[in-house]
C-alpha cells in the first residue's frame, strides 16, 4: 500500500503556523496533510511536481460575492468557479442569501468550501428600516436555521440608524453569529467618516470590518492620511474586530438613480465625486462613456466587465439598476494596508480577501505575491495573510497549516506570475493551470443550519464560530 495519496514534490513549502519555509514534498492521504519533508515515498501515489513554486495552504478569502440579496440580471453563481480558478479553496460570501447560495452551488460550484451570511435589506431581507432587535433576532435565527452563518450590514447601499446598527451586532454577538459591516450609517458616509464612527456604535462588541481600503480612497483627506487614521481607529478596537483589505483597484458598487435623476447610494456617489462628475444620471452616463465606468455582463460562464457605450446600453436596460465599477482604490493605500505592522510586529489589517467572486477582482493571490517580488512582504507572511490568519478569523481550525491531521486544502502559485497554478481540497485537485475542474462544494453553516445543509445533497461542515478570533479572542 502506498504510503499516500498524493504527493507534492519539491515545492517551496510555505506554512506560517509550523513555521516550514524551504523546498519539501506534502504527503495526503485520506484528504488529511500526512507529511512534509524530502524525498517522500511516493509509490503508488498521485504525484504532482511543484518543482519552482510555492506551496502554502489553500488561500481562504473572508469577502466574496457568489450570491446576493436583491441582484438584477446577473447569476452570481458564476464566482465560484471564478474563486476556483484564482487559487481559492474556502471562502465566505459577503453579500448573501442562504437559499440562493446553496442552489448556486448546487448548479454551477466549483469544489471549494464556502460559507454565506443574509445581507441586511431593508423590506426585502428585513422588514423594517432601522429593525427593532426584536426583528432582527427572528431575521437571524431564521437565516442560521437556512444556512447562514451570520449577517452583513450594508452600509453604502443601505444605512441604518447608528442605534440600530448597535442593535444588530448586539443581537448578532448575543447568537455567537458572524457579523460583518460595510461602513456607513444615516449619520455618515462609507467612507473615512463611517469608519470614525464605528468604535461608538460597537461599544463592547465584536465585528468584522469590511473591506478596510473602502474607507481610504481619499474622498475626504488625501488617501494616505486616510490610511493612517483608519489604523488609529483600528488600533482602539483591538481584539474586538476583525479585518481584510483588498488589491484591485476597481471597486463594485451599483449605478441606481431615483426617479429624479439622482445617484441613490453613497459609494457610487464617492466614486463620481473623486473625478468631479455629477451625482446624476447625467454624470454617471458620460463616466460610462468615458471610460471611467464599467458594468458586468456574462461570457462564457464568466464575469466580465464593459465599458463605453456597451456599459452605458446595460445600466439603462437594468433602469440604472446595475452593477458597476470604479477604479477608485488608491495604489498606495492597498500597499500600506496589506504591508504595516503595528508596533508588536503585527500587521494592522488581517487578511487579504478579493471582495470578489462573481466580480472580476480575484487577484488577492496575484497581487500579494507581487508584493512578495517587490520585496514588501516575505514569502511566510503572504501565506499568513492569504491562509493562515483568515482560518484564524474564523474559526477554521483544521485548515490554513500543514500540521499532520490538517484538511488536504492546498493553493501552488508560480512566484514569477503570482498566480496560482493549481489547488486542492481534501486532496482533490479543483483547479489547474486556471481551469476549474470540480463541481458542488462543501457548505459551511452554523449548528442551526445542519439539518437545513444536510438534506441539501451538498457536502457540509459545521462551524463553531466560539473557535474563531471574532469570538475566541486574541491570545
Amino acid at each position: 500500500m502506498a504510503s499516500f495519496d498524493v504527493v507534492l514534490r519539491g515545492g517551496h513549502v510555505l506554512d506560517p503556523h509550523n513555521g516550514t519555509d524551504q523546498i519539501a514534498d506534502v504527503g495526503i492521504r485520506s484528504g488529511k496533510i500526512d507529511q512534509v519533508g524530502q524525498g517522500l515515498d511516493t509509490s503508488g501515489a498521485t504525484v504532482h511536481d511543484a518543482t519552482g513554486r510555492y506551496v502554502m495552504p489553500g488561500h481562504i478569502d473572508i469577502h466574496t460575492h457568489v450570491s446576493a440579496v436583491a441582484e438584477r440580471g446577473l447569476d452570481r453563481a458564476v464566482g465560484f468557479k471564478m474563486l476556483a480558478e484564482s487559487g481559492t479553496t474556502t471562502a465566505l460570501d459577503l453579500n448573501g442569501e442562504p437559499n440562493g447560495f446553496a442552489d448556486g452551488m448546487k448548479r454551477r460550484g466549483a469544489g471549494i468550501n464556502m460559507a454565506t451570511v443574509l445581507s441586511l435589506v431593508p423590506h426585502e431581507s428585513i422588514p423594517e428600516d432601522d429593525p427593532r432587535p426584536s426583528v432582527v433576532r427572528e431575521v437571524l435565527d431564521k437565516a442560521l436555521v437556512e444556512g447562514a452563518i451570520g449577517l452583513k450590514m450594508i452600509g453604502g447601499y443601505h444605512p441604518f440608524t447608528p442605534e440600530a446598527t448597535s442593535d444588530i451586532i448586539e443581537v448578532a454577538n448575543s447568537r455567537t453569529a458572524w457579523i460583518a459591516y460595510h461602513v456607513g450609517s444615516k449619520d455618515s458616509g462609507s467612507q473615512i467618516e463611517g469608519l470614525r464612527e464605528v468604535p461608538g456604535i460597537l461599544g463592547g462588541g465584536r465585528l468584522h470590518v469590511a473591506h478596510v481600503n473602502s474607507y481610504t480612497r481619499g474622498v475626504i483627506n488625501k488617501a494616505e492620511d486616510e490610511v493612517r487614521e483608519a489604523f488609529d481607529i483600528l488600533q482602539r478596537m483591538k481584539g474586538q474586530v476583525v479585518t481584510e483589505a483588498y488589491l484591485a483597484q476597481i471597486n463594485g458598487t451599483n449605478g441606481f438613480c431615483d426617479e429624479d435623476g439622482n445617484v441613490v447610494a453613497n459609494v457610487p456617489r464617492n466614486c463620481l465625486q473623486l473625478r468631479g462628475y455629477p451625482l446624476t444620471e447625467v454624470g454617471m452616463r458620460q463616466a460610462l462613456l468615458d471610460g471611467y465606468g464599467f458594468a458586468q455582463v456574462e461570457q462564457d460562464g464568466r464575469m466580465v466587465l464593459v465599458t463605453g457605450e456597451e456599459a452605458v446600453r446595460i445600466w439603462e436596460a437594468a433602469g440604472t439598476n446595475a452593477s458597476l465599477s470604479f477604479p477608485v482604490n488608491p495604489a498606495s493605500s492597498a500597499f500600506t494596508l496589506t504591508t504595516e505592522k503595528d508596533e508588536n510586529g503585527e500587521f494592522y489589517i488581517d487578511a487579504v480577501s478579493t471582495d470578489g467572486g462573481s466580480m472580476p477582482r480575484n487577484v488577492a493571490i496575484e497581487r500579494t505575491f507581487a508584493l512578495v517580488s517587490f520585496g514588501a512582504l516575505s514569502p511566510l507572511e503572504a501565506a499568513h495573510k492569504l491562509a493562515w490568519m483568515p482560518s484564524r478569523l474564523m474559526g477554521l481550525l483544521n485548515k490554513g497549516h500543514f500540521t499532520p491531521g490538517a484538511d488536504g486544502d492546498v493553493t501552488i502559485v508560480d512566484p514569477l506570475s503570482g498566480k496560482a497554478t493549481m489547488s486542492l481540497v481534501d486532496g482533490e485537485v479543483i483547479m489547474k493551470d486556471g481551469k476549474s475542474l470540480a463541481n458542488g462544494g462543501t457548505w459551511i453553516v452554523a449548528p442551526e443550519g445542519e439539518a437545513t445543509a444536510s438534506n441539501s445533497g451538498l457536502k457540509y461542515e459545521v462551524l463553531d464560530l466560539t473557535q474563531s478570533r471574532l469570538y475566541a479572542g486574541w491570545s
